[in-house]
């Protein structure tokens, strides 16, 4: 089955202030920054691959704990993975996903909500 892929962030600095970790964005443009609610969901979409932001799409969690919930469109069986920030996470287009609030929690989306508005096709679970 195709999969979500979700990266940890590399820790290229540390010292009584906190972490720095590295980021690499081959992207430009104007991207989403979000906050969400402990118990809440986004997502709740597939992406055709219209937009090339959305092919694949990328986010980035930046605080919090989340579960990723994903699966293709033609099967029934949904998979999860639960993971802390900081993680990067990559999507495949065709793919069922979720993004489900553990903790308040923060995710910088590398696509623009014209993006999202172009190339989501909102899917609830049955």
């Amino acid at each position: 089955m195709e999969e979500i892929k979700i990266t940890s962030l590399e820790k290229i600095f540390q010292d009584s202030r906190g972490e720095t970790f590295h980021v690499f964005n081959d992207r430009s443009g104007n991207f989403m920054l979000s906050y969400r609610k402990a118990g809440t969901s986004s997502g709740r979409h597939y992406h055709t691959g219209k937009s090339s932001n959305k092919n694949p799409e990328i986010l980035y969690i930046l605080s919090g704990e989340v579960i990723m919930r994903w699966r293709k469109l033609e099967d029934k069986e949904t998979l999860e993975m639960k993971m802390k920030a900081p993680a990067r996470v990559e999507i495949p287009v065709m793919l069922w996903h979720e993004l489900w609030a553990v903790t308040d929690c923060s995710f910088w989306e590398m696509n623009s909500l014209e993006d999202v508005q172009n190339d989501s096709i909102r899917v609830e679970p049955a």
